[in-house]
């Protein structure tokens, strides 16, 4: 007796496959167009080989998951077992449920890439705290991300259905020779499609740098690659640049001893983080509209530094830099990676050995971006978040924290509590998506051409409140102001969309009292910059080599010779001394180029020829620099003991 199946042919699994890499091709066409503006990419051969080389990896994905269905799909054409039709049927829609996931972070880095200039990682998993908390305003502000997820995976159901129904015949088995062809076909096709092409190496994150521009990187990247591989990625490999990280650090010692032109010792300090605030929309000395008018006016009163970049693209990139001498390199968050409990120093660690009372204010739910966590890890003695704010939800923004003013008058209330020195870090909050700002102030506040731009408005209302406040305490006079922002948001202007730009961010100490005179500085300098400038300026005692800063940062106050910067972008690794920019794979494989940049964009630049003077001297210091940093945190010997 005959028996009626239903089992898809090797056509309607090719249309499987088909249909998914165009499903995966459709996501980069949307990420293209929604970054075009920031993308830097320079001819239509540019964007061809990254969509061409995006293919390489989206072929990794789909064939990663469909093959084991191609075999069971094989053993179907022998066999009518129920049991492996049933199996077979409930493996092609777990594939599908599996992709509706991984197209879901395709659609979301759409738009996330915006503000992290990355393609997502598993790094991700650990802020899944945040963004459940934040989930009903991110689907509400991003509604668009869902319902275009939901609509690709819809017609990829429908073709599901229907490839498994086009096959509904007697069953009658197919040839062993047949099999046995089709079968050494499609492993053979899978193995090509697995390696990403006939290299010697299979195709890996790094591949992508060939194409020379990180961010024409991250076009030809797959999330769904890079979550999937950043598993092994997660940990670090030994670089093997020189002998020992020893013969590192001393390429990159710096000249020991006091180099600020005054003394601030004794002096109370805060370090007034905030959120978002890129140089860029400073509007002092840049082409995009003014939207922190008080800010400005302080760094008219501050010694500014006008060519300042933070050393990452996340809030919680920021404090390590900052209170750690602890660049972003690693390739995500150092507080979330395996690495996190590597001795490292604090600032709040020498300031308190230093008399120094020392506390740390972010307006945020207790917990939020692991905040708390590093401002204890820093040597804060105290931390003030959402919870301890003694109004309760009363003016609770409904998604992240308390608005900025209120929280700011509160940190004052309580700084007035402190014994003197005190060293505090303040870290504003309202700048953050989904940029609320309190009903009263919306008519008064410019509204801009984003909903940022209100939001960042705010925080420059709030600081001017903060600031008219301060000035009638009796310890005014005597705290030195530190103000930065934690990493720079979307840009607007061509200048800050550049490779390097999009880093930059505004660095001003700020002193009423007058002993730092005002002054425009156009020296290069960084977020890691400030933990060192701070030991100088306040004559700190460091009690150990344990606690001294790490060489990743350098005082401010030295000669400009000295004067460096680092960062990661994308799987890219850059090292800037000057107007030169070493840059390698951040795995330290592949070669290195040097470029001279012009108004802080890699691409076009004038690349150094390997007999150029400067060429070998910074390689070498950016290799040092990599050394020393990737395996000082395999081996636990970043701090010298």
């Amino acid at each position: 007796m005959s028996v009626l199946v239903r089992r898809i042919h090797l056509g309607g699994y090719l249309l499987r496959v088909f249909g998914l890499l165009c499903a995966y091709a459709l996501t980069r066409i949307l990420f293209f167009q929604f970054n075009k503006s920031t993308l830097e990419i320079h001819s239509n051969f540019e964007l061809l080989s990254a969509f061409l080389l995006g293919l390489r990896f989206d072929v990794w994905v789909v064939f990663a998951s469909m093959l084991p269905l191609f075999f069971l799909e094989v053993a179907g054409l022998k066999s009518k077992s129920t049991m492996l039709r049933r199996f077979n049927n409930g493996y092609a829609w777990f594939v599908l449920s599996l992709h509706a996931v991984f197209l879901f972070f395709e659609i979301s880095d759409c738009e996330y890439f915006r503000f992290t200039g990355r393609r997502t990682t598993l790094g991700i998993l650990s802020l899944s705290s945040d963004a459940l908390q934040q989930s009903t305003q991110l689907l509400f502000n991003y509604w668009h991300v869902p319902a275009l997820t939901l609509a690709l995976v819809a017609v990829l159901a429908v073709l599901w259905g229907k490839t498994r129904q086009a096959d509904s015949v007697e069953f009658k088995p197919v040839s062993t020779a047949k099999v046995v062809f089709i079968t050494l076909a499609g492993i053979c096709i899978g193995v090509l499609g697995l390696r990403g092409g006939l290299q010697t190496k299979p195709i890996a994150p790094a591949h992508a740098m060939q194409l020379g521009n990180s961010k024409l990187a991250a076009l030809a990247l797959s999330t769904s690659f890079q979550l999937t591989h950043s598993f092994e990625n997660r940990e670090l490999k030994k670089l093997n640049f020189f002998s020992s990280s020893v013969d590192a650090r001393k390429i990159l010692e710096l000249p020991q001893g006091e180099f600020a032109p005054m003394s601030l010792k004794g002096s109370n300090v805060v370090v007034l983080i905030v959120e978002s605030l890129s140089q860029e929309y400073m509007g002092y000395l840049n082409p995009t509209s003014n939207f922190t008018p008080f800010v400005n006016e302080l760094a008219k009163k501050s010694l500014y530094f006008n060519r300042a970049y933070a050393n990452g693209r996340q809030s919680i990139d920021a404090l390590p830099s900052m209170f750690a001498t602890l660049p972003s390199v690693v390739g995500e968050p150092f507080i979330t990676s395996q690495y996190s409990s590597v001795q490292i120093p604090g600032l709040g660690k020498v300031l308190a050995e230093n008399g120094y009372a020392t506390a740390f204010f972010h307006g945020a739910k207790n917990g939020s971006m692991h905040i708390d966590s590093m401002a204890q890890l820093f040597g804060f003695q105290k931390y003030f978040g959402k919870s301890q704010y003694p109004a309760g939800d009363k003016d609770f923004d409904g998604s992240w924290g308390i608005y900025d003013e209120p929280f700011l008058q509160f940190a004052l209330e309580k700084i007035d509590t402190f014994a003197q020195p005190f060293a505090l870090g303040v870290f504003t909050l309202s700048s953050h998506n989904p940029y609320r700002i309190p009903d009263y102030l919306k008519a008064q506040l410019p509204e801009g051409r984003h909903p940022f731009h209100r939001s960042l408005a705010y925080a420059d209302y709030a600081l001017r409140k903060f600031f008219e406040e301060a000035e009638k305490k009796p310890w005014y006079k005597n705290t030195l102001f530190v103000i930065t922002g934690d990493h720079t948001s979307e840009p607007e202007s061509e200048l800050f969309k550049q490779e390097q730009s999009i880093y930059r961010v505004p660095l001003m100490f700020f002193d009423p009292s007058g002993r730092i005179a005002p002054a425009l500085s156009q020296r290069l300098v960084q977020h890691a910059d400030i933990f060192p400038t701070l030991v100088d300026l306040l004559d700190l005692q460091v009690s150990s080599t344990a606690q001294a800063p790490l060489p990743f940062g350098q005082n401010v106050f030295l000669p400009e010779q000295y004067a460096r910067a680092a960062n990661r972008a994308g799987d890219w690794f850059w090292y800037q001394e000057g107007h030169f920019v070493a840059r390698t794979p951040a795995d330290g494989s592949g070669a290195a180029e040097i470029v001279e940049i012009q108004s802080d964009t890699l691409t076009p630049g004038q690349k150094l020829s390997a007999d150029a003077p400067q060429h070998d001297f910074l390689l070498q210091r950016a290799r040092a620099y990599l050394h020393l940093y990737t395996n000082g945190l395999i081996e636990n010997n970043l701090v010298v003991k």
